[in-house]
């Protein structure tokens, strides 16, 4: 029994430092210091069955206050069934900045997608998002005034879900920050761990040093790459930290979307190489599984409930802490109210999701993907 009190007090301690850690590096990110006004980029979006959301996101990055003559967008078509390849045909024949790229025979998924956006780029850098995201005005100029240093490689960019009322998109939206805010600060600890593909940037030459994506698995375009250029350029990752470089994308609209997005992200896990991700990911499932455990526990052995209590309170107290100035970053200090309710979700949902991406299938446009 002595062991078991032991494991608990180091993971709760290991857990508290982590995470008040996350919170001083997360205010501790520092903003791009110098205008870049030199390297020409290449935004480059993969597409399949997005008639709904292409057209908006392709205006949005025409109007952009940058160079025009400083950038191109390159749009993949990824075997599209609805009307996408014709939108995209439509918006080229208006705009000269906008190349469309097919996939052949043979050829599928988002990877394959970007490679082949990257065969067709001119551009220094590389600056990637999601069919079905939105951008600022000033996106494109924000993200790229980080090469300025030269020893900055790639770039991480924050996303955020477009407002939706419901508790249940309340409680994707934290979920989805505390991800995005636990990224960014790693990568402020110089440790990085995940970035998401929906918004970040790299050098060009950097894509091609690394030897670009690991395509036998399906999701992991940003998260695998990021560790390989973190292996070359342990310091060459920053994070932007700026809201003009903010993405918005949507939530999903129910609970089986919701679940199975969540097992597509947590399919890669098992492929993990770097130890600080595996660190964090082994960290979190400990802390989750062992207050399930207890809480089990609880019913059967009064003694249970206070170590039961004294764990989540660690948890609630280390996660409070370092959420508010994410929340507060992103302007959702009202997500703060759900804190507490999440929590107690969390725990279980954890647990789920780790079991049903080792022993079951996604959907992924239109795709199955098997285990």
């Amino acid at each position: 029994m002595d062991i078991f009190y032991l494991f608990l007090s180091l993971l709760a301690l290991w857990y508290l430092v982590v995470f008040l850690s996350y919170r001083l590096s997360w205010n501790k990110i520092p903003n791009a210091k110098n205008k870049n006004d030199k390297d020409f980029v290449s935004v480059i979006v993969t597409c399949r069955n997005e008639e709904g959301h292409i057209a908006n996101l392709i205006q949005q990055i025409r109007t952009q206050n940058f160079d025009k003559n400083r950038f191109e967008l390159i749009v993949v078509n990824d075997h599209s069934t609805d009307d996408t390849l014709s939108i995209l045909e439509k918006k080229a024949a208006i705009w000269n900045k906008l190349k469309i790229v097919c996939l052949g025979e043979g050829e599928e998924g988002k990877k394959t997608a970007i490679e082949k956006g990257i065969s067709f780029a001119k551009g220094d850098i590389i600056l990637c998002t999601d069919a079905d995201c939105s951008v600022e005005k000033n996106w494109i100029a924000t993200i790229i005034h980080y090469f300025t240093d030269e020893k900055i490689k790639m770039v991480s960019a924050p996303v955020l879900f477009e407002n939706k009322k419901g508790i249940f998109c309340e409680l994707q939206s934290l979920e989805f920050l505390s991800l995005i805010g636990s990224g960014a600060a790693a990568i402020g600890r110089g440790k990085s761990i995940f970035c998401n593909g929906a918004n970040f940037a790299y050098r060009r030459s950097v894509f091609l040093e690394v030897d670009s994506f690991d395509n036998n698995i399906a999701s992991g375009d940003d998260v695998f790459l990021m560790h390989k250029v973190k292996q070359k350029y342990a310091n060459g990752i920053a994070f932007a930290k700026q809201k003009e470089a903010i993405v918005k994308t949507s939530s999903q609209p129910n609970i089986s979307a919701f679940i199975n997005q969540r097992k597509r992200w947590a399919s890669k896990s098992s492929s993990y190489k770097d130890f600080d991700t595996i660190a964090i990911s082994v960290l979190v499932f400990l802390m989750n599984v062992s207050i399930v455990t207890l809480l089990v526990m609880a019913f059967f052995y009064s003694q249970m409930i206070a170590l039961f209590a004294a764990l989540f309170l660690v948890k609630y107290i280390a996660d409070y802490l370092f959420l508010l100035p994410v929340l507060k970053f992103f302007k959702k200090r009202n997500l703060a109210f759900w804190i507490l309710p999440f929590e107690i979700f969390y725990c279980f949902y954890i647990i789920l999701i780790v079991i049903l991406s080792f022993t079951s299938s996604f959907e992924w446009k239109g795709r199955i993907h098997k285990k």
